[in-house]
């Protein structure tokens, strides 16, 4: 039994529930402060039971402290971004509200929710490039992530949609025969029973900064620094290095830590314990807010949880712009699929800062693909339609082709970082990058006619930025060779589709064992073709075992 509750009976209602009984509860927060909020979290927390579901509706000016105060007691799982009714009072339009979802425990369950496959307008092939892997589709749709583009654009700043709710209704385990979902939803009255409502209502803001002068740190006026590290590539700790910068010297810094997600980088160690990789997040980006410019703006990437934590830390030094979502599929994991990397906006004065909005917007509009093919026929015959840049970034992929990859474990493309530098600087300006890997900023940097200061603790990639900066003098550009591939014996796609026989006669997803009995192919072409086994069931996995699967093929494998 799920109990809709008016704002009036909410906080009572939770505390009057006998604890741990709740599967699930949902929190509508619209534009609230923050503070009013958290009886509510404790009292949610002793009403759900291990593995409860706890949704928390918000704007991104306020959900990281909710966030942050949550992860105390839950934890946390996805920020799931509702592409929504677009926001014109922020100088790059809004189109993000955000629901969090957090777990009572370590355990929890949600069920896989599926969209349509979407196709484009102008090759009607699907808007997902699938890489040749069509077959890997699945019949009933694609599995959704946690970037929500397919739903009517409500206004789900100052409540929840209707079809919002629809949607994590979807989610919610089903219930076993002796016992219903019991949940709790409010304030009900925050819950947007109309479709499609594009009104704009303004989003008060609830952290402002006053407006700071260039000073330094004893007082004086600043004067126009004379002497700085332009233009070079520094090998070195970022905290010794960015110390030594002048205060308020940068136009744009960009910031795209380690995650914390041990990562095989060459130097840094990407896996400290939660505080002692925010204390050191928080370090430098204390160090960033010194060095930038009045006018400037600051990039920090990150995923959504840690992200939340920079917020907080960012909302007492700088002016929020804009939770800008990246819609940056990964590798497909779980039941909802992540693709939602942050990337945060911030400057030092809440108005006056560049942005350049008209160097990058209108982007192409979202029903073509990215194909470079399709791109260059359906423009040659005019069909080329736009539409405006949102602070939710679908457009640009990840690197996708080992060419274009160095040797890097996080590399990010080049697009992303030229959309960001075009919007926020001028030519001659400078822009920072003091975890610059190999070199990405610095590269785009410099071919848009940029000064840049470019900082990395790993003298391997150091080196391999310096060699692209110089192929970049000498050519014109970052020359990227086709890569050599290890000739097969069988079609990747031939195996796949023996795993997914295997799995529709065994009745489960076969194991290494079963393979090497039953296939005929024998087990070493698996084992050659992909790096995990998981990898190797992807496939199978895709028919879930409880649907009428679509017919496979028999074609024979062999080149």
């Amino acid at each position: 039994m799920i109990a809709y509750l008016p704002s009036s009976e909410l906080l009572t209602g939770l505390r009057r529930t006998p604890p741990e009984t709740l599967d699930v509860a949902v929190l509508i927060t619209a534009t609230d402060a923050p503070d009013q909020w958290l009886p509510y979290l404790e009292a949610a927390h002793a009403a759900l039971r291990a593995g409860g579901l706890l949704f928390i509706q918000g704007v991104p000016e306020h959900l990281p402290m909710l966030g942050v105060q949550a992860e105390r007691l839950f934890r946390f799982k996805y920020w799931i971004a509702l592409e929504s009714a677009l926001r014109l009072d922020k100088r790059l339009p809004s189109a993000h509200a955000g629901v969090l979802l957090f777990v009572k425990g370590e355990q929890f369950h949600i069920k896989r929710v599926r969209i349509p496959h979407q196709h484009c307008r102008a090759c009607h092939k699907p808007l997902k490039d699938w890489g040749g892997k069509s077959h890997l589709m699945h019949p009933s749709g694609a599995a959704l992530s946690d970037v929500w583009k397919h739903l009517p654009k409500a206004d789900n700043y100052s409540g929840l949609s209707r079809a919002a709710l629809d949607t994590i209704m979807q989610m919610l385990p089903d219930p076993s025969p002796d016992r219903e979902i019991q949940g709790v939803i409010g304030p009900a009255e925050r819950i947007l029973e109309a479709t499609g409502e594009h009104v704009f209502r303004e989003v008060p803001v609830q952290y402002a900064r006053p407006l700071t002068r260039a000073f330094g740190r004893n007082g004086e006026e600043k004067q126009p620094h004379t002497s700085m590290p332009l233009d070079c590539v520094i090998q070195g700790d970022a905290l010794e290095v960015l110390s030594k910068l002048p205060d308020e010297s940068v136009d744009l810094a960009f910031a795209d830590p380690p995650y914390n997600l041990d990562k095989a980088y060459g130097t840094y160690h990407d896996e400290r314990d939660d505080e002692a990789y925010l204390n050191w997040c928080n370090a430098w980006l204390d160090e960033y807010v010194r060095v930038l410019k009045p006018n400037g703006a600051l990039f920090v990437l990150n995923l959504p949880r840690w992200a939340m934590h920079h917020a907080v830390h960012l909302n007492q030094r700088l002016h929020f712009q804009n939770w800008i979502v990246w819609d940056a599929l990964s590798e497909p994991r779980g039941k909802l699929m992540p693709a939602h990397y942050a990337l945060l906006f911030y400057t030092k004065h809440p108005r006056h800062f560049k942005l350049n909005l008209d160097a990058v917007s209108p982007i192409d509009a979202r029903d073509y693909c990215l194909r470079s093919a399709c791109i260059r026929r359906r423009k040659s015959l005019g069909d080329d339609e736009k539409e405006p840049l949102t602070d939710i970034w679908w457009d640009i992929h990840r690197i996708k082709h080992r060419r274009n990859r160095d040797y890097h474990p996080c590399q990010l493309p080049e697009a992303l970082l030229e959309r960001i530098i075009l919007l926020t600087t001028d030519p001659d300006d400078v822009v920072l990058d003091a975890m610059a890997g190999t070199g990405t900023t610095a590269v785009v940097a410099s071919r848009l006619g940029r000064h840049f200061i470019a900082i990395d603790l790993d003298p391997a990639y150091t080196a391999i930025a310096r060699d692209k900066l110089r192929q970049l003098e000498t050519f014109g550009n970052v020359p990227r060779f086709p890569t050599s591939r290890h000739r097969q014996r069988y079609h990747k796609k031939a195996l796949q589709l023996e795993l997914r026989d295997l799995a529709l006669r065994l009745g489960r997803l076969p194991q290494p064992e079963d393979v090497q009995r039953l296939s005929r192919y024998g087990l070493e072409p698996f084992l050659e073709a992909f790096p995990s086994w998981g990898k190797a069931l992807k496939a199978a996995k895709l028919l879930e075992l409880n649907g009428n699967p679509h017919e496979s093929t028999t074609k024979e494998a062999h080149l």
